[in-house]
């Protein structure tokens, strides 16, 4: 016999997903970036051609509704801090730290919301997205490997964490605790699918079950 556990393609697909996420988040906050900075030189030399001094207090003003497309957070230095805009397709708040590196961003898509943690370097350490199907936390370690996935969605939550090769090394599910080491052994605690190599005939455990597996994925002993 053998396991068929579909825990770890479910888990490749889901980082698969949020690398393409990152990746566009990530052209997106550098785009924003250099389209600000474009934007305060021209301010800049506005200023300087109207003799105004940049940063020049400007008289106080009271409004009911403000609109813009895009709010600009710059330190004194001048350099961009924050930027609020709603100019893309995925409107959102995203922070930068004094290197300019991408360090908070908090977005709204079609299909979703998303709200990223971001180290000095700029990757990510902590992604929380939330669909209408499903909400998935990833935590990252310093590296940028992913080390804990928690998903919860309609038809259960699920638990994956792995180590610093980004292998899978414990799974937890409704009824289903999992644990694998580095040389391939596995012990699966409560419900798993088990299926005879020689028959191909499958069946489902208990979640009273112990099942322990070989490196070569097929069961070594099960009880009961």
């Amino acid at each position: 016999m053998n396991s068929n556990t579909p825990s770890l393609a479910d888990l490749e697909a889901r980082l698969a997903k949020l690398e393409r996420q990152n990746r566009r988040l990530k052209r997106l906050g550098l785009l924003f970036l250099l389209i600000a900075g474009s934007g305060f030189l021209l301010a800049q030399a506005s200023c300087k051609r109207s003799g105004v001094a940049p940063g020049a207090a400007t008289p106080a003003a009271t409004y009911d509704t403000l609109v813009v497309h895009r709010l600009e957070l710059r330190d004194k230095a001048g350099k961009l801090r924050g930027l609020w805009t709603a100019e893309g397709e995925d409107p959102g708040l995203i922070l930068y730290d004094a290197a300019g590196n991408l360090r908070a961003s908090l977005t709204a898509a079609g299909g979703g919301s998303g709200l990223g943690l971001y180290d000095a370097t700029g990757g990510a350490r902590a992604v929380l997205n939330v669909t209408a199907g499903d909400t998935d936390l990833f935590l990252f370690d310093a590296a940028g490997k992913v080390r804990a996935t928690l998903v919860v969605e309609a038809t259960g939550s699920k638990l994956w964490l792995s180590d610093a090769a980004g292998e899978l090394r414990a799974w937890l599910a409704e009824g289903t605790f999992s644990l694998t080491d580095a040389q391939g052994f596995k012990a699966v605690v409560g419900v798993t699918k088990l299926q005879t190599v020689a028959t191909g005939e499958s069946h489902t455990t208990s979640a009273a079950a112990v099942t322990l597996f070989g490196k070569d994925g097929k069961v070594i002993w099960r009880a009961p």
